[in-house]
């Protein structure tokens, strides 16, 4: 090719957060997501299953997908393609990425730390970046003859390393946790939580778009739609974390009129012309027809009920939690705490120790459940997990007191104690129900089980929470310069009436006293400058 021909550039867009990057006749699949994840609850909203048997049948050059969860990762659609196909994989220090892919066959990896690059093609390079705190999640820069396109999925990178000057950002807008519906809330306080989480996801979106100088961007990454029946109630746009775009739009219009939205449905392409991104023709509203997507769905969100549900033994458990435990040590120093987990008409009390006693799991009679209590096998109207960004950290140092529920499904316990599934997915598939008092995050407790099957992440977590040597000064204050949650840069965080707020994940802290007062209970480091 003459260097003075102009190459053809284009994006695919699949659904969720997948996409296909096309340069020339170079071909990037990335985070292709078409069959039910986290327990057969979550579906791709639109639904895009037209595209699967194009997508599964098409011509690769690499493949790119950002992280575990099985919304990115889905391994049913990645069985279908050749196992010779290239890939692009982040090096998380847990490596099971690389073991997932390398089991399923891939073998022609290259692994990128954050912010390392690699030309696919002339005139085409991928940078990584990662999630650089305890998460493993990763997001991809690719350059397409300048043009600058940011996939950040669902991945928050530090605001102050992400990149500049981006043509086209893909980005979450919507919820994509459990908290807090699937918490125990009386309504006024469901609607009062859900409404902080979606103002603070709006507000970290439009950081990110600052942050990036984004000319354009795409909607992605959310929200899903749950088919099921048990779990429909979390489909409402109005009580959850789940809005649609249409819901998003005008407040986000309002606070960057300035940046073009590229608005863009499953099966829609989005070509790269004079270094701008641009659509064929307006796209038809996204499709609301969750009754019929459910019936042409329904032999997979059924196979939930296929699974097994033999009760968990109280040895089986105890053996669950005692080697759980065990792992996780550095983690647990100085902490205890007793949850408890009610599944069927069964209850146990977990006591979480730095050491396991024996036993570690004691049954207990369940008691009768008060009316506002999430029932058994399912969430009430609201709730899903304390997410990193909105309810915060457990003391390290020692277990806060009070107590934590969760309220598990037999069929879920059962797959979570025979490794089928981790709590990660079972708190994402919306099938648990959890209660607390005080009302505070426990990240000791949710990160061993969240976590623990891979310490070498717990063990990020206990440091991620550690305080660093390195200050800023503010308002006559030397303040820890880093979140001691997630490792954000405080520098520029926003102080008002003496309160600083985490710009990531909206954490809060009183800088008289360095308490924790939204978000969890780890504390900032403060002192006077004199």
């Amino acid at each position: 090719m003459p260097l003075t021909a102009a190459r053809k550039s284009s994006i695919d867009y699949i659904g969720h957060a997948g996409f296909v990057v096309r340069h020339d006749e170079f071909r990037l699949l990335i985070d292709p997501w078409f069959h039910p994840a986290f327990l057969e609850s979550w579906f791709p909203f639109p639904d895009n299953g037209h595209l699967l048997e194009r997508v599964a049948a098409g011509s690769y050059d690499a493949l790119y997908v950002s992280h575990t969860h099985t919304d990115h990762f889905d391994r049913a659609l990645l069985r279908m393609l050749p196992r010779s196909l290239p890939v692009l994989c982040a090096a998380f220090r847990s490596r099971d990425l690389l073991r997932e892919m390398r089991g399923l066959g891939f073998s022609d990896i290259t692994v990128l730390g954050h912010g390392e690059s690699v030309p696919l093609r002339p005139g085409l390079q991928a940078t990584m970046l990662l999630d650089t705190s305890h998460k493993e999640d990763s997001a991809l820069l690719v350059e397409l003859d300048g043009f600058r396109f940011l996939d950040l999925n669902d991945c928050h990178p530090k605001l102050t390393e992400l990149p500049r000057d981006v043509d086209l950002l893909a980005a979450q807008f919507s919820g994509a946790m459990w908290y807090p519906n699937c918490y125990s809330y009386p309504l006024p306080v469901m609607r009062e939580k859900v409404a902080q989480v979606r103002s603070g996801l709006l507000d970290t979106l439009m950081r990110t778009v600052a942050a990036t100088d984004a000319r354009a961007y795409v909607p992605c990454a959310g929200p899903p739609v749950f088919l099921d029946p048990a779990l429909r109630v979390h489909n409402d746009r109005e009580q959850t974390i789940f809005p649609h775009w249409a819901d998003v739009a005008p407040s986000f219009v309002e606070a960057a009129p300035q940046v073009k939205i590229v608005d863009v449905q499953p099966g829609d392409r989005i070509d790269i012309v004079g270094g701008k991104p641009v659509t064929a023709a307006a796209p038809a509203p996204a499709p609301t027809d969750v009754a019929g997507y459910a019936r042409r769905r329904q032999a997979q969100w059924g196979a939930h009920e296929q699974r097994p549900d033999t009760p968990v033994s109280t040895a089986e458990l105890d053996a669950y939690f005692s080697r759980l435990i065990r792992r996780n040590r550095p983690l647990l120093a100085d902490y205890q705490r007793d949850l408890t987990i009610l599944s069927g008409t069964r209850r146990w009390t977990v006591m979480i120790r730095p050491v396991p006693p024996q036993p570690a799991v004691v049954a207990a009679s369940p008691p009768a459940l008060p009316p506002d209590a999430v029932p058994p096998g399912g969430a009430t109207a609201g709730g899903t997990t304390a997410s990193d960004g909105t309810a915060g950290g457990s003391a390290v140092a020692a277990g806060p007191p009070g107590s934590y529920e969760l309220h598990v499904p037999p069929r879920v316990l059962r797959a979570i104690v025979d490794g089928e599934a981790t709590w990660e997915e079972a708190l994402l598939s919306m099938r648990i129900g959890l209660r607390r008092d005080p009302d505070l995050f426990d990240v000791t407790l949710m990160g061993l089980l969240r976590y623990g099957d891979t310490p070498v992440v717990t063990w990020q977590l206990r440091q991620d929470s550690s305080v660093s040597d390195e200050t800023i000064t503010r308002d006559g204050l030397r303040i820890q310069r880093y979140c001691p949650h997630a490792g954000e840069d405080l520098t520029d965080a926003d102080i008002v009436d003496g309160v600083l707020e985490c710009p990531r994940h909206h954490w809060a802290w009183d800088l008289t006293t360095g308490r924790c007062v939204r978000g969890g209970t780890w504390p900032l480091s403060v002192s006077p400058t004199e």
